[in-house]
């Protein structure tokens, strides 16, 4: 591509995954002793930043305005899956809508939202024939992503199931 790249951020990797913590004050915690921007390597400059996904909008929009602050010019995002518009009743943390930012926002609202220039998803149809795997339609659960849940499920038991 003839970009450059730069490791403009260095993480901390004793930081867990923050949309997981349980209320969003740890999340917005978790996200800034997570991340550590290197100001020599961005100020003033145009950066990418490439995330595998944005659940809550946290970590985005918490990074977003903190490099804004240290002078970064423009703030471009790319996202290594589809956006998440749709709760997971199969263990991951995000049992509701309301909690997914993709299913609240889309296009430019989000983009805006988060502060960015601009931003970019992977396509589903992207992220299976990224996956290198034979016959990916039948391997991978995409209920979060289009709303198709592989074993019928009943919602009202969010609460019981996601404890």
């Amino acid at each position: 591509s003839g970009i450059p790249f730069e490791m403009g951020m260095i993480r901390n990797h004793y930081v867990g995954r923050s949309f997981i913590q349980p209320t969003q004050s740890m999340r917005e915690f978790a996200v800034r002793v997570k991340l550590n921007p290197v100001r020599e390597l961005i100020k003033g400059k145009d950066i990418i930043i490439i995330e595998d996904s944005i659940i809550r909008g946290t970590t985005a929009k918490t990074r977003v305005k903190a490099l804004r602050e240290l002078g970064v010019k423009k703030i471009h995002m790319r996202i290594s899956c589809p956006p998440h518009r749709f709760p997971c009743y199969y263990g991951i943390d995000f049992s509701s809508k309301g909690e997914l930012i993709a299913a609240q926002k889309s296009g430019d609202d989000l983009k805006d939202y988060l502060g960015l220039d601009s931003l970019h998803y992977l396509t589903i149809e992207g992220m299976l024939e990224a996956s290198g795997v034979k016959n990916p339609e039948q391997n991978f659960c995409k209920a979060c992503f289009d709303g198709n849940y592989p074993v019928p499920f009943d919602p009202k038991f969010t609460k019981q199931c996601m404890g």
